[in-house]
């Protein structure tokens, strides 16, 4: 049997404006190296084609292993969600890290 990691699921919308897309892969790095999390990335299926794109764009996804419809990580060990006034910066991003 093999050892799972655990699953961290961060919303996809951390990823845009007001967040920084920096920020977010610094979330996914900081997880997937020194938390040892599989780090997935959540989004309305309306809007996997949008951010698959933002990510490449912006570099997000370098420690994304994945980008699923919110059923899917229904079994996520951790989740950052987004919503109104959630973001992502270099003002929070100590505060999010202890977090995980």
């Amino acid at each position: 049997m093999s050892a799972r990691f655990p699953l961290l699921a961060i919303a996809a919308e951390l990823s845009a404006p007001p967040s920084s897309p920096s920020v977010f892969r610094d979330v996914g790095l900081y997880a997937t190296v020194f938390r040892r999390y599989e780090v997935i990335a959540v989004s309305p299926p309306d809007m996997i084609d949008f951010y698959d794109k933002w990510f490449r764009r912006y570099g997000a996804w370098d420690y994304i292993s994945d980008l699923v419809p919110p059923e899917w990580a229904l079994d996520a060990d951790v989740e950052l969600e987004g919503g109104a006034g959630s973001m992502l910066t270099a003002h929070n991003l100590n505060v999010v890290l202890s977090l995980l």
